[in-house]
């Protein structure tokens, strides 16, 4: 292999390892199959120490109801806090969203990454 035959190799690998880092949109939905409203839905990078706004604003996610989020930018290592009707935080950490394209949540506490 010559000379420029290595350059241009090492510039084809250079831009590949960039375009795998580079930044994405993506849409999620939530679904909420439990049996109670959801007033608050934040989401973070894990390296954030605040959850910022609750994408819901003044609505609730109804029992039976998704929620659909655009995640942009790197859509891994995000965390997600959910809150119910009675206050109660659900927080999931360090979400690799790459990976999924929905996450319904359950009664018993679980959720299913779809």
């Amino acid at each position: 292999m010559n000379r420029r035959q290595r350059i241009i190799l090492t510039v084809i690998l250079a831009f590949s390892v960039l375009m795998s880092k580079t930044a994405m949109a993506k849409d999620i939905v939530i679904f909420n199959e439990t049996d109670f409203e959801i007033h608050g839905v934040y989401m973070s990078s894990a390296e954030d120490k605040l959850w910022g706004a609750n994408l819901l604003e003044d609505d609730v996610l109804r029992p039976g109801e998704g929620l659909r989020i655009s995640v942009s930018g790197t859509p891994e290592d995000l965390d997600l806090a959910l809150i119910d009707d009675e206050d109660q935080e659900l927080a999931l950490m360090e979400l690799d969203f790459r990976e999924f394209d929905s996450l319904t949540l359950f009664n018993d506490g679980t959720g299913r990454f779809d």
